[in-house]
């Protein structure tokens, strides 16, 4: 989630940088139009895209990994369907059968959840603030005197408000109308908001500023995209009414201890030095046309800068704290297992952290006792586990593996040890629950050695068969 905050900050001031340098001067206001708003949306959905690719979703099949360990150890290579997950944003609850100190985190509070809780906070104000502002909009259209344009209804407001619109609606002061303060150069801006539907590119900005509120790029975006529809309207006048001077003395007038209103195309929003100066600017066309033309290498460009991960092949997640050594222990000629060692060849005891070398965020985290692997857990974004893999040892050999997802048993390893006669047992369960896959095997999981039986949601037997040194004897079912 950092990342894609970073990304998405970066990649947005970027866009915005190159509309400043080669559109924000140029007459090309409907271009412009197309260009803040779709920069708006590249800008924070395609440094989304390698964010879900990377770590929420995941699909499980033979030669896979799972929480950094080869899937063929865990879950059923041969007869085992595909599993796809996806990653729980929430700790694990609690996992069957096991102690709540064994399976939760001690704090039970951390930082990345206070943050998460106060972006919902905050979210969830400026969302309630969106829906009362535009119901408050509404709310006061239906009180007001109005005047039927056909497609247009010019709502007499009491108050001193500068004259702006919002949807199909203009509103004015009812005195300055009834006066005729109003003329008709900015009804027709008024109308070139309405015909140009600016309202929802204003309703759409704000949405984005709720979900988005944390994102400085955003508000200059906003600034840019509003006073481009003031540009628009004030071009579609100008067209009609060639006075640019006398025009401009109707503006500042209109505005003169007016109130702005939120949502709507306010004809005093940014009412600045820099607007009045556009409309006597003489456009280049040719100029204009080499500008543009320069952003079709310079967007594609910076999609690829933004959205791609140089990856070091031998450090993926980065790297563990502790530089750990294989060392094989073998039982007999046909059981063996691993134990880790130190540098200095010592067992290993404790914890083994990974951090993620791009956002410092703990991914991984493997704990040792004498030198044998105990548990392994993977964390979320939000820095909680959603994988946990347990082991379990008789004296000193590993007896069993169970890996859980966010609390629920997932999948569960036998070890072939010569106490079980070298015959190993390994089951997953559904993700609802109950038991889906159970197959025996003698020495290795792809040597099916006994039964294997698949089980529907109700753990009645969908198919089994009886296998023998990795030979097919009997379909039973």
């Amino acid at each position: 989630m950092i990342a894609y905050i970073l990304n998405s900050i970066l990649s947005l001031l970027a866009l915005y940088l190159i509309y400043k340098l080669l559109l924000a001067n140029q007459k090309t206001y409907r271009f412009n139009r197309f260009y803040l708003l779709a920069a708006l949306v590249i800008g924070l959905t395609f440094p989304a895209l390698d964010q879900l690719d990377a770590e929420h979703h995941f699909i499980y099949r033979p030669g896979d990994q799972i929480a950094g360990m080869e899937a063929e150890k865990i879950t059923a290579i041969k007869k085992a369907p595909s599993i796809f997950v996806t990653a729980n944003a929430f700790p694990e609850s609690e996992i069957r059968g096991m102690a709540p100190d064994q399976t939760t985190d001690s704090s039970g509070f951390s930082l990345s959840f206070l943050l998460f809780s106060t972006y919902c906070l905050i979210t969830l104000f400026l969302l309630s603030r969106f829906i009362y502002g535009i119901y408050s909009i509404y709310a006061k259209m239906k009180k007001l005197e109005y005047i039927d344009l056909g497609t247009t209804k010019i709502r007499l407001a009491e108050n001193k408000v500068a004259p702006h619109s919002f949807m199909d609606a203009i509103f004015v002061n009812k005195s300055d109308y009834e006066n005729g303060l109003i003329s008709d150069e900015i009804l027709k801006h008024e109308l070139a908001h309405i015909n140009g539907n600016h309202t929802l590119d204003v309703l759409f900005v704000e949405l984005v500023k709720v979900f988005f509120w944390f994102n400085p790029a955003v508000y200059l975006f906003s600034r840019s995209i509003q006073i481009n529809h003031e540009y628009l309207a004030d071009d579609h006048v100008l067209k009609k009414y060639h006075n640019i001077s006398n025009y401009q003395e109707q503006l500042l007038e209109a505005t003169k201890n007016h109130s702005k209103v939120s949502f709507a195309s306010n004809l005093n929003f940014y009412l600045t030095k820099k607007r009045l100066l556009m409309m006597t600017k003489s456009n280049s066309l040719v100029l204009s046309s080499l500008k543009i033309a320069l952003l079709t290498p310079l967007i594609p460009l910076l999609v690829i800068v933004f959205n791609t991960r140089v990856v070091d092949k031998d450090n993926l997640l980065g790297t563990y704290e502790t530089e750990l050594i294989p060392d094989t222990v073998a039982v007999d000629n046909n059981f063996s297992f691993v134990r880790w060692k130190t540098k200095e060849g010592e067992l290993f005891e404790g914890s083994n952290k990974l951090f993620d070398p791009k956002t410092g965020i703990l991914r991984r985290e493997t704990i040792y006792e004498n030198g044998n692997t105990i548990a392994h857990k993977s964390y979320n974004g939000l820095g909680k586990v959603f994988f946990r893999t347990l082991f379990d040892y008789d004296e000193g050999i590993p007896a069993r593996k169970k890996v859980y997802m966010s609390g629920d048993l997932m999948s569960e390893f036998i070890y072939p040890t010569p106490e079980n006669n070298y015959i190993g047992i390994q089951r997953y369960w559904r993700l609802e629950g109950g038991l889906h896959y159970e197959a025996h095997f003698l020495n290795h999981p792809d040597n099916f050695h006994g039964l294997v039986t698949e089980f529907d949601k109700n753990g009645e037997v969908v198919e089994q068969e009886r296998y023998e040194n990795g030979k097919l004897l009997e379909k039973i079912k």
